[in-house]
């Protein structure tokens, strides 16, 4: 692999592929992973109305699916190799913060962990590396649409302003 970050995760996971036995295991988990995701969701304050919980909860069935499919359609090695790099975090997709998909799949990912983690024990890793990448994938493409996206709403500097703007009213 030319990239190094991909060749260090690769190494990391051993480019093995989800078995099928893992796989079924995590479709039997399925009620309870949805279970424990939406009341984590539910956890979470909604900063708009589309990251209320009662909206993303719709999202769920076909994001596993999508993930479902991801582990069956390709080798881990082929999927790293197409799939661009996401060392970073979730949350540094967004730079405004308030698209809703950062909670979800924050809360997706703690539930998978918590729900199938003891049964798929290390595997649980590679199936998260997809779920990242299928999270990555979608809050770029909404972050993309964003009216915020590009604007002085959309960067760290802005939170600055805004505390520095609250500094100066409070010396007054």
């Amino acid at each position: 692999m030319h990239n190094a970050c991909r060749a260090d995760v690769a190494r990391k996971w051993h480019l093995t592929d989800v078995d099928k036995s893992a796989m079924q295991q995590l479709e039997a988990l399925r009620p309870a992973i949805k279970q424990r995701w939406e009341a984590l969701l539910r956890l979470e304050p909604a900063l708009t109305p589309l990251a209320s919980p009662d909206t993303l909860v719709f999202l769920m069935d076909e994001t596993l699916q999508q993930l479902n499919s991801a582990l069956h359609a390709r080798s881990f090695g082929q999927w790293l190799k197409k799939t661009p790099s996401f060392v970073a975090q979730t949350q540094s997709r967004c730079r405004c913060s308030i698209n809703p998909l950062l909670t979800y799949y924050t809360t997706g990912e703690l539930a998978l962990r918590a729900a199938a983690g003891a049964a798929l024990g290390p595997k649980i890793e590679e199936v998260l590396l997809y779920f990242h990448g299928l999270g990555q994938r979608e809050i770029e493409a909404l972050c993309g649409v964003c009216c915020h996206h590009g604007t002085e709403g959309c960067t760290d500097r802005k939170i600055d302003q805004n505390v520095q703007l609250r500094d100066r009213v409070l010396r007054r």
